[in-house]
C-alpha cells in the first residue's frame, strides 16, 4: 500500500496495465479501530484528491451518525465492466469455443474490468493497432473489432443498454486480397507424398481430400458428421459457422470409394474426421494444425517470413486452392460463389483472373 504524498489518510495499490485502487482510512468513532474503504481505480475515474474529498465527506458524516461507505459500496456494485456486456453475450448466443478464446485472448486481458463509460475510441483505436503491430493480419484485427462491437451491440439491442457503441466511427483495415497463394496439381502431389508417410495418414489425407473437393473452412471440415455426407448422390452438407448457414459441396468418386466402408463403421452423429475410436469427439483446430503446418512449412514456407501471409502456405491455402482450380478449369464465377458460400460476390472475383475465358476469345472475331 502506497501512501499519498499530498493527502491525508489516502492510499493506493499499484495494478497491472498500469492501474491503481484507491483507499481512504480513518479511525471509527466507537471502537477506535483504523478502517480502510476501497473507493474506486484510476481506470473507473478514480483520482487522490477525489479519495481525500470522500474521506473528508465520511468524517463530516459520521460526526451526524452517517456512513457514506454504504452508498459508495452500492455505487461500486453497480459499475457495469465490459467483461460483463461479454458474459451476457456469451449466455444469449450459441457462441463458438474460437470466439470465446479469441475474446479471452485479445479483448479481455485489456477491456475486463474497465467501466464502459470510460472506454473511448482512442482506447480501442490503439488497442487494435497493437495487435496489428504483434504480426496479426489486418483481417484477424477486424475480425476483433467486430467481436469487441458485437459484444457492445447485442447488449444495446436484446437487453435494453442505454449506451453508444464507441466502435462507430473506427474504419476496418483494409484486407490484401490481391495475389492467394495455392497449391499446383505437382504441389498437391507432394504434400499427399509426405502425408502417406505419416502413423495417421488415414487422417490427415481425409482432412485435404474434403477440404479440397469443397474449399470448406478448417472449422466446417471438422463440423462434417456421418449424418452429413450421401454417398449415393456424392453430396456433403457444409456448415459455414460464421453466418450458421449450410450449403452443398460434391465429393469425387475416388473418395466416395475410400469413404464407404469408413462409414459404415460410425454412428450418424459421429464426426468424420476424427481419431480412431473416439470419432464422437470434435477434432480442435490445434489438433489438425500440429500434425499438417510442420509439413506445409518444411515442403513450401522455407526462408519466407513469418508475416508473409500472401506467400506462405497454412490450412486455409486449401480452400484458395479449391477455388482457383474451379477458375483455372472455366467454372463460371458464379458457380465458384455458390461452392465457397461467399456472401458477396466480390469475395470471388479475385480467382476470375485464373480463369482461361478471360475475354480473349470472345473479342477475337467480334466483328467477323
Amino acid at each position: 500500500m502506497i501512501k499519498s504524498k499530498r493527502y491525508t489518510g489516502v492510499y493506493y495499490n499499484e495494478l497491472s496495465k498500469g492501474d491503481k485502487a484507491f483507499y481512504f482510512t480513518y479511525l471509527e468513532p466507537i471502537t477506535k479501530k483504523k478502517k480502510w474503504v476501497n473507493v474506486g481505480k484510476y481506470s473507473e475515474g478514480m483520482r487522490e484528491n477525489t479519495a481525500f474529498m470522500l474521506r473528508s465527506e465520511q468524517l463530516s458524516k459520521l460526526k451526524h451518525g452517517e456512513d457514506i461507505t454504504v452508498v459508495a459500496n452500492k455505487k461500486k456494485k453497480e459499475v457495469l465492466t465490459y467483461d460483463k456486456l461479454a458474459q451476457t453475450y456469451f449466455k444469449d448466443n450459441d457462441t463458438r469455443k474460437e470466439r470465446i478464446a479469441r475474446y479471452e485472448r485479445y479483448i479481455k486481458p485489456i477491456f475486463a474490468d474497465m467501466d464502459i463509460h470510460n472506454i473511448k475510441k482512442e482506447k480501442i483505436r490503439a488497442f487494435l493497432k497493437n495487435i496489428l503491430s504483434m504480426g496479426r493480419t489486418p483481417q484477424t484485427v477486424n475480425g476483433i473489432r467486430e467481436l469487441f462491437s458485437a459484444i457492445i451491440n447485442h447488449n444495446i439491442k436484446e437487453r435494453g443498454l442505454e449506451y453508444i457503441n464507441p466502435c462507430l466511427g473506427i474504419p476496418r483495415y483494409k484486407v490484401d486480397n490481391g495475389r492467394e497463394r495455392y497449391l499446383t496439381l505437382d504441389e498437391i502431389k507432394l504434400l499427399k507424398e509426405e502425408l502417406n508417410k505419416r502413423y495417421d495418414a488415414f487422417l490427415v489425407n481425409l482432412f485435404l481430400d474434403i477440404s479440397l473437393q469443397t474449399g470448406g473452412r478448417l472449422e466446417t471440415i471438422l463440423h462434417i458428421q456421418k449424418k452429413d455426407v450421401n454417398l449415393d448422390n456424392g453430396t456433403i452438407t457444409l456448415k459455414n459457422l460464421k453466418t450458421n448457414n449450410t450449403y452443398i459441396g460434391f465429393l469425387q468418386e475416388d473418395l466416395i470409394k475410400r469413404l464407404k466402408p469408413y462409414l459404415l463403421e460410425l454412428r450418424m452423429n459421429d464426426y468424420v474426421v476424427s481419431f480412431e475410436n473416439e470419432h464422437e469427439r470434435k477434432l480442435t483446430s490445434k489438433n489438425i494444425q500440429s500434425r499438417i503446418k510442420p509439413i506445409l512449412d518444411k515442403l513450401f514456407n522455407d526462408g519466407l517470413d513469418t508475416k508473409d501471409t500472401r506467400n506462405r502456405v497454412v490450412l486455409h491455402t486449401f480452400r484458395h486452392t479449391f477455388a482457383s482450380h474451379l477458375a483455372i478449369n472455366g467454372v463460371p464465377i458464379f458457380t465458384i460463389q455458390k461452392l465457397m458460400d461467399h456472401k458477396k460476390i466480390e469475395q470471388t472475383m479475385r480467382y476470375a483472373k485464373l480463369s482461361p475465358e478471360n475475354g480473349k476469345n470472345a473479342v477475337q472475331g467480334l466483328y467477323n
